[in-house]
């Protein structure tokens, strides 16, 4: 089907080819500092696994995520150091690997199938969201693309000649696709299973064309070799260090494993083939939840051209694109069909040009059954087609997609938000700041949030006065007790606050002008009044205690924190309900991320009932002088407790070690917990 086209015609489609990518262009870097609208959890790794190579840490797995390859970050880090750390240099190696990519798959579309559906494709490709959002966002997985085209280009050049007209194979070529096979494999994990392509298309061409299969075998041979070849040391390191290298093998690793793989495949398989027509990437990451990947002319003409291509399945071009497509399902097949638009990228070396087949199926029809003078009428449904989904995709990646509260939640916009406010004020106010979920060293809960890994790329200022919590649950008032208050703006801020924070913390809080996420407020009136009500609060030393004196607040712990008062919601309770204590505590000293408080509920003065083991402040972050409010609200009362009283204790630990903090009195060591008020159980 390769057309045959002279030297007007190719200079025609070649300003035909510019201009398209000059489109492709301007749709991957129109307000590319805007859209995406921040960050998300898996762009802040890259960024970081980024910066680990700038700073001279070159390794073959990186321990990120699930372990990653280190192909892209090169690219990455070479960028900020040219540009600076901002958004515009963040993503330029996603802009131009994804406009390579479309250069790349367009040659080889054009070299597999012809002139005219490599013009389809490449403008498909041009203006169709899946490919404009992958090239815009921060992902090894876009570099997939160029890489994985040039293999394939190289390979079909390679052996052409011994499918065509019974010539020798070009083993340089070969030698050049199996190079860039290798390198691919640098990249992400999935292309080292792409090899599976090469060895079913020599399948096939000994079925289908035995006398090719003869000429080429060797050629084919050579080419999965050079490439296993060149991803040996990274396949080594891989295998060396599993534990690094986490591949999500283990589903299938027990003994029904048959019926895992039904159970998955009737999930998967109606899911990723709906993505071109129906359904979508089902994330906010990549996507309008459930946006397809074509509108339904685009989906039609896909469809017709992979019915194309499986009709004229003994022609070795169509034969390879159908299976390039057939494995780039795969891994969202067997493993996890969602957040499918990014394990499907290899697919977009070959996806738009069945778009092209079809379109060029059509055409071909079209001469037949009406005229080549007619010719212009086709040419102008092209364009129409071109023309409604680039208006399609301009109303959806630039005005729905960016302002929906998920889309903003995902690439924490609220933080970036806060970040470019700061930037203009001559000094950095005191912020409490809220994130959902605290990023401890020793157990990150990196995909809840990653607002803390965040800040050195979201906030473009380093002089940070931030104190990290879980607005859930705790609460940081700085030193001064005036401070701006940061909590995320994609629901009410009643959604997140816990019921024990608000007041009277935030009765004298005022809106920041025109930053939804910020307050302004003053807590030195509430924390003077209830510093003189804490002072009447019972507190008890332990039986095992080392002192004859009356406990009374504050209490020290290991001159780093002083409990300076506490409530009970509520002192009576029946078994099997809940209490919460709530404890008020000032900074004294060095707070360690892995500190942690404990609440006992007693049985008898050493056995415990009931717990709650939470810290959700990040201690680093603390300075002295600040007052931080913890909330412990699930302490259960087992449902067989007698009536009675019983005792609470508070103290505060180390995790790595399990060691106590002490209390001290003067310089004596004279406990590890404090004696709270009591709790009765009602009948």
């Amino acid at each position: 089907m390769n057309d045959q086209p002279g030297p007007a015609s190719n200079s025609k489609a070649l300003w035909v080819a510019i201009g398209l990518l000059l489109v492709a262009f301007a749709f991957r870097t129109y307000a590319i500092t805007e859209v995406p609208p921040g960050l998300t959890h898996d762009e802040v790794s890259e960024l970081d696994v980024a910066a680990q190579v700038r700073d001279g840490d070159w390794r073959l797995l990186y321990t990120r995520g699930y372990g990653v390859e280190p192909g892209y970050y090169p690219l990455l880090s070479a960028s900020q150091a040219v540009w600076g750390v901002n958004p515009l240099a963040m993503r330029l190696p996603s802009v131009f690997a994804g406009m390579i990519g479309l250069a790349c798959s367009y040659v080889l579309a054009r070299r597999l199938f012809g002139r005219r559906v490599g013009l389809i494709a490449l403008g498909a490709a041009a203006v169709t969201w899946w490919s404009i959002v992958m090239g815009r966002a921060i992902e090894r997985e876009i570099l997939e693309v160029p890489t994985y085209a040039l293999a394939l280009y190289a390979f079909w050049r390679g052996i052409e000649p011994a499918l065509s007209n019974g010539g020798r194979p070009n083993i340089r070529l070969c030698i050049a696709g199996g190079l860039a096979l290798g390198v691919a494999q640098y990249v992400h994990t999935i292309p080292r299973g792409l090899f599976i392509v090469f060895v079913i298309f020599g399948v096939y061409l000994a079925v289908f064309h035995r006398a090719a299969y003869r000429r080429a075998w060797r050629s084919i041979a050579v080419f999965i070799i050079v490439a296993e070849v060149t991803a040996a040391p990274l396949l080594v390191a891989a295998t060396l260090e599993p534990e690094i290298d986490r591949l999500p093998t283990d589903q299938y690793s027990q003994s029904d494993v048959g019926t895992t793989l039904v159970e998955r495949l009737s999930e998967s398989v109606p899911q990723v083939l709906g993505q071109f027509a129906f359904v979508g990437d089902d994330s906010n990451e990549f996507n309008i939840p459930y946006r397809p990947i074509f509108e339904p002319v685009g989906a039609g003409l896909f469809a017709l051209g992979l019915l194309a291509a499986l009709r004229f399945l003994r022609r070795s071009a169509h034969a390879l694109a159908l299976i390039v497509l057939g494995v780039s399902l795969l891994p969202s097949l067997l493993l996890d069909p969602h957040f499918p638009f990014a394990r499907l990228i290899s697919a977009q070396t070959v996806v738009f040009a069945f778009v092209g087949i079809g379109g060029d199926a059509i055409g071909r029809g079209f001469d037949r059954v009406v005229s080549t003078r007619a010719r212009p009428v086709f040419v102008a449904g092209l364009l129409a087609l071109f023309g409604i989904n680039l208006i399609w995709t301009t109303q959806d990646m630039f005005g729905v997609w960016p302002a929906r509260n998920q889309t903003r939640s995902t690439y924490q916009a609220d933080l970036r938000d806060v970040g470019r406010y700061l930037a203009t004020q001559t000094s950095m106010p005191p912020l409490a700041q809220c994130t959902l979920w605290i990023v401890f060293p020793w157990a990150p809960k990196y995909h809840s949030s990653v607002a803390q890994a965040s800040l050195p790329y979201l906030y473009p200022r380093r002089d940070f006065n931030i104190r990290w919590h879980d607005c859930r649950y705790a609460l940081v008032i700085p030193a001064s007790g005036q401070f701006v208050f940061v909590h995320p703006d994609i629901q009410p801020l009643t959604e997140y606050l816990g019921r024990f924070l608000k007041t009277p913390w935030f009765d004298r809080a005022r809106p920041v002008p025109g930053q939804l996420s910020m307050l302004e407020v003053d807590a030195r009136p509430a924390l003077t009044d209830q510093l003189a009500a804490w002072r009447d609060l019972k507190v008890a030393w332990p039986l095992e205690a080392a002192i004859s004196s009356t406990a009374q607040l504050p209490i020290n712990f290991n001159n780093s924190l002083e409990l300076i008062g506490y409530r009970i919601e509520p002192q009576l309770v029946r078994a099997g309900e809940t209490v919460a204590v709530v404890t008020y505590w000032r900074v004294t000293g060095p707070v360690p991320d892995d500190t942690l408080l404990f609440t006992h509920l007693y049985r008898t003065p050493t056995d415990v009932l009931a717990q709650q083991d939470q810290l959700d402040v990040g201690g680093s972050y603390l300075k002295p002088g600040d007052v931080f409010i913890q909330q412990h609200e699930f302490i259960g009362v087992p449902a067989d407790t007698p009536p009675g009283a019983y005792e609470l204790g508070v103290g505060v630990y180390r995790k790595d070690t399990g060691e106590r903090w002490p209390i001290l009195v003067g310089d004596q060591r004279v406990a590890d917990r404090i004696m709270l008020d009591r709790v009765q159980v009602a009948p």
